[in-house]
């Protein structure tokens, strides 16, 4: 992919997800000392910190996918993260930590990559996470329809019930199902 530093991670079930549409989420940038600035760095992401617990944006996002809030196996993440694909917009390290913003340059350089993913993943709805990341995505052209859902950064005051409605909202919007357990703690 053109100008793509960082490839996506694609589920092995992206394709014929459980949604019956293809989702996929958007973050908004990695960070670290620059050192793993690799192709597959995103990849090795969401295969240490995903798929194993211990990361809170992690748990969380696994849950608003998969519709429940109670704490997810090792096996039911793993199934989740299946059936999506997942992308950070910006394509270079924002810093060492987190809570660094990109610049505008960083902004504006990553457009052209993200059209990129976009032609080739081709989702039917982009999950934005976080209010900052959402005000600095422009809009697709539209060759590409996508619904967009927007939801709180799960690293701040992400609620669980906001996140799950707008989900399962752009993928009725789509045709698409969203999978969602009954449980009583929302």
């Amino acid at each position: 992919m053109l100008g793509v530093n960082f490839h996506p991670f694609v589920g092995e079930k992206y394709y014929n997800s459980r949604y019956g549409a293809r989702v996929m989420v958007l973050g908004e940038s990695h960070y670290g000392d620059g050192i793993d600035s690799a192709p597959d760095f995103t990849q090795y992401v969401i295969q240490e910190h995903a798929v194993k617990p211990g990361l809170p944006f992690f748990t969380k996002l696994t849950n608003v996918l998969r519709g429940s809030v109670d704490c997810p196996t090792e096996e039911e993440r793993i199934e989740t993260w299946k059936h999506v694909a997942f992308y950070n917009y910006v394509q270079e390290f924002v810093g060492e930590s987190a809570r660094i913003a990109p610049t505008t340059a960083m902004w504006k350089a990553s457009y052209a990559p993200f059209l990129e993913v976009v032609r080739e993943l081709e989702p039917n709805v982009i999950v934005v996470l976080g209010s900052r990341l959402w005000d600095n995505v422009p809009n697709l052209p539209p060759e590409y329809p996508t619904e967009w859902c927007s939801i709180i950064h799960p690293s701040s005051r992400m609620a669980y019930e906001p996140s799950m409605a707008a989900l399962a909202e752009s993928l009725r919007k789509v045709g698409g199902v969203y999978p969602r357990r009954e449980t009583a703690a929302l």
